[in-house]
C-alpha cells in the first residue's frame, strides 16, 4: 500500500517535534542550577556552553542531552579512544559538524560560532580530559 507523500511528511514532523519536546524537557529538567567553570578559564567555559549538554560536564558523553539521541557519545576520558584519533579529526568535526562525514546530525557545526582558534583550544581542552593521550597508536583517523 502506498501513502501519499503529504502522509510521510506529517509522520517527520511530528517524529521531530516529539524529539525536540523530549530534548527540551531534559534541558530544563535541572535540579541544580548549572556551575560556573572549576578552572575558570574561557576555554572551559566555551566547552561547557557549547559541548557539556551533549558530552558532559567531564567528558563522559553523559550530558543531559547525551539521553535522548540514539548514538553513544564518546567518552573524552578515555585514554584509547582518545588516541585513536587526531587534532585535525576533533577540529574538523567540531568545525563542520559530525553530519557532514556521514555521522550522526546531533553534532552541530560550530564554525560559524567560534572561530578556528577557539576550536583549537577545545581540542587541547578535550585532549587534557584523557591522561596521555598524546603517545598512540599509528591507525588514528586524520579525518571523521
Amino acid at each position: 500500500m502506498r501513502f501519499p507523500v503529504r502522509t510521510y511528511a506529517v509522520v517527520a514532523c511530528i517524529g521531530v517535534a516529539a524529539g525536540l519536546a523530549l530534548l527540551g524537557r531534559e534541558f530544563l529538567r535541572r535540579d541544580e542550577p548549572p556551575r560556573l567553570p572549576a578552572t575558570g578559564s574561557p576555554t572551559r567555559a566555551l566547552y561547557d556552553a557549547h559541548c557539556a549538554v551533549c558530552h558532559g560536564a567531564t567528558g563522559r558523553g553523559d550530558g543531559p542531552g547525551a539521553t535522548v539521541l540514539r548514538h553513544a557519545m564518546p567518552d573524552f576520558t578515555n585514554p584509547e579512544a582518545m588516541r585513536a584519533v587526531t587534532d585535525r579529526f576533533l577540529f574538523e568535526i567540531i568545525k563542520k559538524g559530525s553530519s557532514q562525514f556521514g555521522r550522526s546530525n546531533a553534532m552541530p557545526s560550530w564554525g560559524m560560532r567560534l572561530s578556528d582558534a577557539q576550536i583549537q583550544d577545545l581540542v587541547v581542552y578535550i585532549r587534557s580530559l584523557a591522561p596521555r593521550t598524546s603517545a598512540g597508536s599509528t591507525d588514528r583517523k586524520e579525518t571523521p
